[in-house]
């Protein structure tokens, strides 16, 4: 009960809210997810996954930088009205929910443009790229750590896969790979991609922006939080144990100084289940 009171002291719901480039930052991200993306077409997705790797430079070169800080603050603006863009210019103009993929051409050019110009933004600042987990990190402490979960992934996955019809009725996720599993091999290195801007967003600068300007464990709850809501619409043992799954590997993160523990630890468990879930069920 102690910890708990002392964990609601620390939580302080108003600031978290109000203080909040990093806030606005996580929200405006996952608010271009679950909104703007168009979901249709493999590499469409993953290329528009890409956002949660050029938002987050563009925003926090802006909010870290001593120097620049109003070209910065520009280019963050920016990158997020290229990322709209394609999408009120459909929406305004009346046309299908399929623009996307009736004509990706008009798509893709603003995101590649805007991956330029966060990066562009983000060599120009003097932010240090590890201060916000992008890095290797204390390597030496999670290298060793994360080969014997991996080792313990493996059979979990397979087994959870065995004992839940829901996972297996769910995955693979693309059409495409539930029929052949070329496909699915395939899917699965886009799906790395996919995984890879995901994590960095959540567990590396999302997380480390929050811990900077909230502490720890507000961090670990905003993130996890946001963690749970992007598993919605999957089975729901997956979304309970996603909240459980994002606290822990915050934790690890915090610890060593880098998001490349929760990305290597997530695909290996992202492709067995996949992998399970065809080889029980057959090709569909």
């Amino acid at each position: 009960m102690s910890r708990l009171r002392a964990f609601v002291a620390e939580f302080d719901a108003g600031t978290l809210l109000a203080g909040a480039l990093p806030a606005t930052m996580m929200a405006w991200c996952c608010f271009c997810d679950w909104k703007l993306m168009p979901r249709t077409g493999r590499m469409l997705v993953a290329a528009y996954d890409g956002i949660y790797l050029f938002i987050p430079l563009a925003f926090l070169a802006a909010w870290g930088a001593t120097r620049r800080r109003g070209a910065l603050t520009a280019a963050a603006i920016m990158v997020t009205a290229l990322v709209a863009a394609p999408w009120w210019a459909a929406k305004l103009a009346g046309e299908p929910k399929t623009w996307a993929e009736d004509d990706p051409s008009r798509f893709l050019p603003p995101l590649i443009l805007a991956a330029v110009v966060a990066v562009g933004a983000w060599l120009a600042s003097d932010v240090r790229a590890d201060d916000y987990g992008v890095g290797l990190g204390d390597w030496r402490w999670w290298a060793p750590k994360l080969a014997v979960a991996t080792a313990l992934i493996v059979p979990a996955s397979v087994l959870a896969v065995a004992l839940l019809p829901s996972l297996r009725a769910y995955y693979p996720q693309d059409v495409g790979a539930r029929a052949d599993f070329v496909q699915l091999l395939g899917v699965q290195v886009l799906r790395g991609g996919c995984l890879f801007g995901e994590e960095f967003f959540w567990h590396g600068v999302g997380l480390f922006a929050v811990a900077k300007t909230h502490g720890n464990r507000a961090a670990i709850l905003y993130v996890s939080l946001g963690y749970f809501l992007l598993h919605r619409g999957k089975p729901e043992i997956e979304m309970l144990s996603s909240f459980v799954g994002s606290a822990l590997l915050a934790v690890i993160c915090l610890r060593c100084r880098s998001f490349l523990p929760a990305f290597l630890g997530h695909w290996p468990m992202n492709f067995c289940v996949e992998v399970a879930a065809y080889v029980m069920e057959g090709p569909r």
